[in-house]
C-alpha cells in the first residue's frame, strides 16, 4: 500500500434516504465521482452505503484550502440543493462532520466493499486510542488485500477506521486479521462500551 501522510483532514458525511428515495440518492452519489474528479485538492473521495437507506461520504484532503475549496464546490451544492427532496433530517452543521486524518494507508484497485467502525475514547484514554491507531497502520499495511485504511478523529473522544476492499475475501481477511483482534484485545481498556457490532460492513459506490 502506498503511505498517504498528506492527507492531513477529511470529512465525514452520513446521511439517511427519505423512504422512496434511495435509488435517487444512489444515483446522485454514483453522479459526484465526475464532479470530484475535477477537484484536485480532494485527494481520495468515497461514496458509500451502510445499508438500505443510510449513505455517506468520506474525503481527504491536505491542506485546509482544499477542503473548504470541495464545501464550495459542485456535489456539496447539489447535496445541499436536493437534501429537501432526498434525505430525512439532513443538518449540514452536524450531518456534515470535519474530521482529522491520524494514519492512513492508500493502494489502488477496485474498491467494492469496505468497514465503518466508530469508537468512542474512555475518559483520559484519547491517547491511547491514536497510539493503537498508529500501530493499526503498520499492521494494516502487510495486507495486500487491504485497499485502503484511514483512522480519523471526529472529535476529542471519538474516533473511526474506514477502510476498503476490492470484495469479500479481503474484508473478511481483514476482520480475522491481526488489527481486528488487536481492537477487540484492547476495546475492554481504552474504549467505551465498544461491542463487535460497532464495525459495520459497507459498500463503496464510488471512489476516487
Amino acid at each position: 500500500m502506498k503511505d498517504t501522510k498528506k492527507e492531513t483532514i477529511g470529512l465525514l458525511v452520513m446521511m439517511n434516504a427519505k423512504a422512496g428515495k434511495e435509488k435517487d440518492l444512489k444515483n446522485f452519489l454514483l453522479g459526484g465521482l465526475a464532479l470530484v474528479h475535477e477537484e484536485p485538492q480532494t485527494i481520495s473521495w468515497f461514496a458509500f452505503q451502510i445499508n438500505e437507506n443510510t449513505f455517506g461520504i468520506y474525503d481527504t484532503f491536505e491542506v485546509e484550502a482544499g477542503r473548504q475549496a470541495h464545501l464550495k464546490g459542485e456535489v456539496a451544492k447539489g447535496l445541499l440543493a436536493n437534501a429537501g427532496d432526498l434525505l430525512e433530517n439532513f443538518d449540514a452543521t452536524t450531518s456534515i462532520q470535519p474530521v482529522g486524518v491520524i494514519a492512513a494507508n492508500h493502494g489502488s484497485g477496485i474498491q467494492n466493499k469496505g468497514l465503518l467502525v466508530i469508537m468512542k475514547a474512555q475518559k483520559g484514554k484519547s491517547e491511547n486510542v491514536e497510539n493503537f491507531l498508529h500501530t493499526g497502520k503498520e499492521l494494516v499495511g502487510a495486507e495486500p488485500n487491504t485497499l485502503s485504511w484511514y483512522a480519523i478523529k471526529l472529535d476529542d473522544v471519538t474516533y473511526a477506521i474506514f477502510d476498503t476492499f476490492t470484495g469479500d475475501m479481503g474484508r473478511d481477511a481483514h476482520l480475522t486479521g491481526k488489527v481486528a483482534a488487536a481492537l477487540m484485545e484492547n476495546a475492554p481498556v481504552i474504549l467505551e462500551g465498544f461491542e463487535a457490532s460497532a464495525i459495520q460492513k459497507i459498500d463503496i459506490l464510488a471512489s476516487k
